[in-house]
C-alpha cells in the first residue's frame, strides 16, 4: 500500500530533487527515487517532476507517493525479545541491542522486531501496513531498550499523534567522552551528511529541527553517564548531537570511538511516559549487562 508525503523545499541554493529525496528521507536509496521520478510518482509543486536531476528552488512543494521500494521477508521468526507491558491496544517492548526494529532496504531479509510481533501475535497480521504493523518509533538496530509498539489500526494512530505533538517523553542513558556540562539542551537541526551518506550530521543536507535534553547522571575518569531527553525524533538525534558538543557516545564507530569495553554504542532507551485515553503510563528499563558492564569498569574512577 502506498504512503503520501509532501515537503517544502526551503534552502536560499538550488539542489538536485533525487538528492534531496534522498538526503530527506534515510531509508530509502537515491535509485528508489530516481524509478519515483521515472514512474511520475513526485509532483513539484502539482506537475510531475520532470527529471531526476530537476533543481528545487526555495518555497517548492514537494508532492510523494512512496510506491513499494523492495519486497521484505516478513516472515514470522522467533526473535526473542522481552515483553515490559501488555495493555489492550499497545504493547511496550525491551529490545535487545543487535535487533533491527523493522525491515528496510539495507536489511530486506533479516530478523527484525517487526518479524518477531507477527510471529507471536495474531493481530499484526490485520494492519493494513504490513512492512511496519503497530510501528510507531524505532531504535537504531545497536540501541537497547524500550519501545512501544501499537497492537491495532486506531491505536496506531492515536499514539502516532502523541509522537507528532510532541507528547511522549523518552529519556536515554549514554555512557560518553570526556565531561559534558552538568546539564543542557542542544538545539542543532540534522540532516543527511553532505559526503558520508550512511551518516547524519549537524551541518547536513535537508536539515530539521532537532532538540535534546540532557543532565550527567555521574562523572568518571574520562567519561560521563549522561540521561538524554530527545524532544524531537530525528535519525541517530542523540548519537549525532552529542558528538556535535565534542562528547560521541562510548562504542559508537559512527560518531564516537570504540572502545574495547562495549562493541556497540552505549546507548539505552531508559525511560518512556506518556498519558493515553486518560491514563498516565510510566515505564523504565534497567540497562542491558554489556552497558552494566561497562559501567562496573568506570566505577569508581574519579574526576580529575
Amino acid at each position: 500500500m502506498s504512503e503520501h508525503a509532501t515537503i517544502i523545499f526551503q534552502q536560499d541554493t538550488t539542489e538536485r530533487l533525487d538528492k534531496f529525496l534522498f538526503s530527506a528521507y534515510p531509508d530509502y536509496s537515491r535509485s528508489y527515487f530516481q524509478k519515483l521520478i521515472d514512474d511520475g510518482h513526485i509532483l513539484i509543486n502539482e506537475s510531475p517532476a520532470a527529471k531526476s536531476s530537476q533543481k528545487l528552488k526555495n518555497g517548492d512543494i514537494i508532492s510523494i507517493s512512496f510506491a513499494p521500494a523492495h519486497e521484505f521477508n516478513l516472515e514470522p521468526l522467533d526473535v526473542p525479545f522481552e515483553i515490559v507491558d501488555m495493555q489492550e491496544d499497545f504493547l511496550v517492548v525491551n529490545k535487545p541491542a543487535g535487533l533491527v526494529v523493522h525491515n528496510a532496504p539495507t536489511n530486506t531479509d533479516e530478523p527484525s522486531l517487526v518479524r518477531g510481533l507477527l510471529h507471536r501475535f495474531k493481530e499484526f497480521h490485520e494492519f493494513d501496513d504490513t512492512e511496519r504493523p503497530g510501528i510507531i518509533h524505532r531504535l537504531d538496530k545497536d540501541t537497547s531498550g524500550l519501545i512501544l509498539i501499537a497492537r491495532n489500526h486506531k491505536a496506531q494512530i492515536a499514539l502516532s499523534k502523541l509522537f507528532k505533538d510532541r507528547q511522549v517523553k523518552k529519556t536515554y542513558l549514554a555512557v560518553v567522552t570526556k565531561h559534558p556540562a552538568k546539564s543542557g539542551s542542544i538545539d542543532y537541526d540534522i540532516g543527511r551528511h553532505p559526503i558520508h551518506r550512511h551518516k547524519m550530521s549537524h551541518q547536513g543536507i535537508a536539515n530539521r529541527d532537532a532538540l535534546t535534553h540532557y543532565q550527567v547522571l555521574a562523572f568518571y575518569k574520562e567519561t560521563s553517564l549522561v540521561a538524554a531527553s530527545p524532544v524531537t525524533g530525528r535519525t541517530h538525534q542523540i548519537r549525532v548531537h552529542l558528538a556535535a558538543i565534542g562528547h560521541g557516545l562510548i562504542g559508537d564507530s559512527t560518531y564516537g570511538t570504540t572502545s574495547k569495553l562495549i562493541k556497540r554504542q552505549a546507548l539505552h532507551a531508559w525511560r518512556i511516559a506518556f498519558t493515553y485515553k486518560g491514563k498516565d503510563y510510566f515505564y523504565q528499563q534497567t540497562v542491558p549487562a554489556d552497558i552494566a558492564n561497562l559501567l562496573r569498569a568506570l566505577y569508581g574512577q574519579t574526576k580529575n
